[in-house]
């Protein structure tokens, strides 16, 4: 008993003391705040620099126009998109793309479930909702 009432006094004493740096902080190696760094270039060389470059900036949007191209976007119906999701739901390509396995386009029943897709949207002349005619990309939701 008499021992162990002695080791907890000694632990916590080496552990103070080994712990002692880490809370003075490491001014070993300078001064750790930042520092604010002199600049060797005047205020009016600056002003001017800014001037020339605010001549020859561009004034609005991208210098060379606009790269990106313009999207079409294709409005439609609420009785033609609610077609259009009754037959994804009739073909099964519903239950395939929120069921266990996903939208795995190698597996057999996604592609049947597709291609039944692919057929109902075809043939009903109102639910065509697709930006390009056919293709993978119609049978994504």
């Amino acid at each position: 008993m008499q021992m162990s009432a002695l080791r907890l006094p000694l632990a916590a004493l080496v552990l103070t003391a080994a712990a002692v740096p880490a809370f003075a902080g490491n001014y070993a190696e300078g001064d750790p705040r930042p520092v604010a760094l002199s600049s060797s270039v005047s205020g009016s060389a600056v002003a001017a620099d800014t001037r020339a470059w605010m001549a020859s900036a561009p004034t609005v949007g991208y210098p060379e126009g606009n790269p990106r191209a313009v999207v079409q976007v294709q409005e439609n119906t609420r009785a033609a998109v609610q077609a259009d999701t009754m037959n994804w739901i009739k073909s099964g390509l519903a239950s395939v793309q929120f069921g266990e396995a996903g939208a795995d386009p190698s597996r057999p029943t996604y592609r049947q479930a597709a291609q039944a897709y692919a057929e109902m949207r075809n043939a009903s002349p109102g639910a065509k909702t697709s930006q390009n005619s056919g293709g993978a990309s119609a049978l994504v939701r």
